[in-house]
């Protein structure tokens, strides 16, 4: 008896094993964050070629009648509808007539799809304002007929958004050139709706005036 008691108390003066801690190395570094990788606008010929098929499928019509009313070959229309070809503009105005629509139809992409869904807030929220003095002139030059009066046109709708970044300067241009008035408005605002970002302006690669 004595000697289970002693066994006891020796027992009880043994130091309990430690637990065993995992070994802590140093903190993972936190992942580096992705960079934002910019969507990557569609080739031309891949726009004509998805638009192109739409408004074909659209009309009703196949490859060979749409060849036949454009007077092309059925393989040129295959190829454009699968991107591997690079088409004369005059192609494109055939194929639009051939379908009854306007050769714009075929060449938008999603960047003229977007801006062209802005406009009608656009020119409710930042329409731009024109004096009479400026749409008649703009009339007249464009009413001679002459190349460099429509250029005198173009160069008077630009200096109206002067201010503005290049691309609305261009919109407003091309569209006083055409329809002065109106056509300036809807070029502004045009212009504005595809213009970049602000971060992300480029400058145009032509800057030499001829």
């Amino acid at each position: 008896m004595q000697r289970k008691d002693a066994l006891a108390e020796v027992a009880k003066m043994r130091p309990l094993p430690r637990t065993q801690q995992p070994q802590r190395g140093p903190a993972p570094a936190p992942p580096l964050p992705t960079p934002a990788i910019p969507p990557q606008r569609e080739s031309p010929d891949a726009i004509l070629a998805k638009n192109l098929v739409v408004a074909r499928l659209a009309a009703g019509v196949t490859q060979q009648d749409l060849a036949a009313a454009a007077d092309v070959s059925r393989a040129t229309i295959a190829q454009l509808e699968t991107g591997y070809s690079d088409p004369r503009l005059s192609t494109i105005v055939d194929l639009a007539n051939a379908l009854g629509v306007s050769p714009l139809l075929l060449l938008i992409g999603l960047e003229e799809a977007r801006a062209l869904t802005e406009l009608p807030d656009r020119l409710h929220d930042e329409s731009l304002e024109l004096h009479d003095k400026d749409v008649t002139r703009m009339q007249q030059y464009v009413a001679s007929g002459m190349l460099k009066d429509r250029v005198r046109a173009a160069r008077l709708g630009a200096s109206l958004v002067a201010s503005a970044a290049t691309s609305v300067r261009v919109a407003a241009a091309v569209m006083s050139a055409i329809l002065p008035g109106k056509g300036t408005i809807v070029g502004a605002a045009l212009g504005r709706a595809l213009a970049p970002s602000v971060d992300n302006e480029t400058q145009p690669r032509c800057t030499n005036v001829v």
